[in-house]
């Protein structure tokens, strides 16, 4: 009788101690915003990759198919507002599958930091 109590107390705390975290409903306000700075992106190695692969993709926002397109650094930067407020604030672009809030927050740092060529 005593070790089946022994055991029930083992298996309810060990059952108790599984639980899910769920780090957005941890910590709600520790996720970079638009306004964040503090993580710097960079067109070589976070903004290009992100509009060779969700943007400037064949039948897109390449030269001779939808406007603008967003294939070079001067494209992008000449368009940079525009691809803010539709990839990072309308949500609508890249077309039926927005961006990572990851991506999202690469993009904002990036356009606010005065969008880099670097």
């Amino acid at each position: 009788m005593k070790n089946i109590i022994l055991i029930s107390i083992f298996t309810s705390l060990f059952i108790a101690g599984c639980y899910y975290d769920n780090e957005e409903e941890l910590f709600p306000n520790s996720q970079p915003t638009a306004n964040d700075t503090s993580t710097t992106a960079k067109w070589s190695t976070d903004i290009r990759p992100i509009m060779e692969v969700r943007c400037a993709t064949s039948g897109c926002h390449v030269s001779g198919s939808q406007s603008p397109a967003l294939q070079t650094y001067d494209q992008v930067f000449n368009n940079r507002v525009r691809v803010q407020v539709r990839a990072c604030i309308e949500k609508t672009m890249p077309a039926g599958n927005a961006l990572s809030s990851s991506d999202i927050n690469k993009l904002n740092n990036w356009i606010n930091a005065g969008a880099p060529n670097n």
